[in-house]
């Protein structure tokens, strides 16, 4: 294809757009929160498992232990446990003395934990890690424990809310591809009724269906890719100006590639390329043989 036929296919295809700008534009925004949506999930995906992994790592677990009882009893009786590999008592001063570097410039905050009634816990390692969830059952039933916490109850926590995220955020990604896809279909018909006496004189005058064709599939094509290419460039907005930070400011737990973001970017946009073009080849699939 020529330089003029290029010319020619992107002023046509303005011309056709600026017909039914309504229709384009509704289009083109409901693609672009279609795909906007699926790339907030697969970043929100991409979070979720680097924060399971860090958690995962943290094996040991904290048992909280009731003020009536005795820690250093329990932590002795502990201590003597097959399974045990490590235990260590941290006391309400201790965990205060840990939590002070989270509240730097902020020390007001930490008054509210200062005046709580924090109790006692007791830090326990393993020596299988595999078993963490069998033993924390266990010894959650032992007297003077009041909470058993370990890193896997959170992860599988988070693996349960990011699971019914997914599931309502595809659940409302298809409805909207659907409409977006239904606006695009709306578009091209539109187009083509009204460029209907146009369409019979070239086809009159020895054009090729295709080429006559091709014409709206392209008009498709551009509503969606304009539609996804703002979404890549929203996602890449969100990707620097709030995951970026939290990496920054959590970097043993997240480990974002920027790499990997760019090859998203660039999935997104194809997929709504896809979607407007896949809609405009429905859309003409037989009006062109029956103008």
């Amino acid at each position: 294809m020529n330089r003029q036929s290029c010319m020619y296919m992107l002023r046509d295809a303005r011309e056709g757009i600026q017909r039914n700008i309504g229709a384009a534009a509704a289009a083109a925004v409901l693609i672009f929160v279609a795909v906007l949506i699926a790339g907030i999930l697969l970043l929100g995906r991409f979070g979720v498992g680097d924060l399971m992994g860090y958690l995962e790592s943290q094996v040991a677990m904290k048992l909280y232990v009731d003020p009536a009882a005795d820690t250093k009893a329990i932590a002795a009786i502990l201590q003597e446990k097959s399974f045990v590999q490590s235990v260590e008592i941290e006391t309400k001063a201790q965990m205060l003395e840990r939590l002070a570097g989270f509240f730097a410039g902020r020390e007001h905050l930490l008054v509210s934990f200062q005046e709580s009634q924090i109790p006692d816990a007791i830090r326990l390692e393993l020596r299988d890690k595999t078993q963490i969830k069998l033993v924390a059952e266990q010894l959650q039933t032992m007297n003077g424990i009041t909470k058993v916490v370990y890193p896997q109850e959170f992860a599988e926590t988070i693996l349960r809310w990011s699971a019914q995220l997914n599931q309502y955020g595809l659940g409302l990604l298809l409805g909207l591809g659907a409409l977006a896809f239904g606006m695009v279909f709306i578009a091209m018909n539109l187009a083509m009724y009204q460029r209907q006496q146009e369409i019979r004189v070239r086809l009159l005058l020895g054009a090729n269906p295709w080429h006559v064709r091709g014409q709206f599939l392209f008009e498709g094509w551009l509503i969606g890719f304009v539609g996804s290419l703002l979404a890549a460039v929203a996602i890449y907005w969100l990707f620097s100006g709030m995951l970026l930070p939290l990496q920054k400011q959590f970097p043993l737990v997240f480990h974002f590639s920027q790499q990997l973001v760019y090859e998203m970017m660039g999935g997104m946009a194809l997929a709504g390329s896809l979607l407007g073009l896949s809609a405009s080849y429905a859309s003409t699939r037989k009006l062109i043989n029956h103008a």
